[in-house]
């Protein structure tokens, strides 16, 4: 009789957005976490952005980012004040109310 194996197979992870990410491969991860005025600070989110700008990865960061709220560092190549500039914006029109949905509001008829 033959033993049963405990090894379960298991599919290989998929690839994430984050694998091939620029900031993967930074040498200083304040970079990306750098808040505040003070010169060091803005040095270090503009090497950040530098380097996001060229990142295969930006779109998905920032989308991620944005989804999730994140409330500090640069993700996507935009800094903490720039990502809260995009969430203000509208996203989707008013809804339509039943009299813009009939059309235009008719005038009432004019009598003599």
């Amino acid at each position: 009789m033959r033993a049963a194996s405990s090894h379960i197979p298991t599919a290989a992870r998929p690839s994430h957005w984050a694998d091939s990410a620029a900031c993967q491969t930074s040498s200083d991860p304040d970079y990306w976490f750098a808040e505040g005025d003070d010169p060091d600070s803005v040095a270090n989110r503009e090497e950040a952005k530098r380097l996001c700008a060229r990142c295969p990865s930006r779109p998905s960061c920032l989308h991620d980012a944005l989804e999730r709220q994140e409330p500090v560092g640069v993700w996507g190549g935009l800094d903490t004040a720039e990502r809260a500039q995009l969430t203000l914006l509208p996203t989707a029109r008013e809804p339509a109310t039943e009299e813009a949905a009939d059309g235009p509001p008719h005038e009432p008829a004019k009598t003599a």
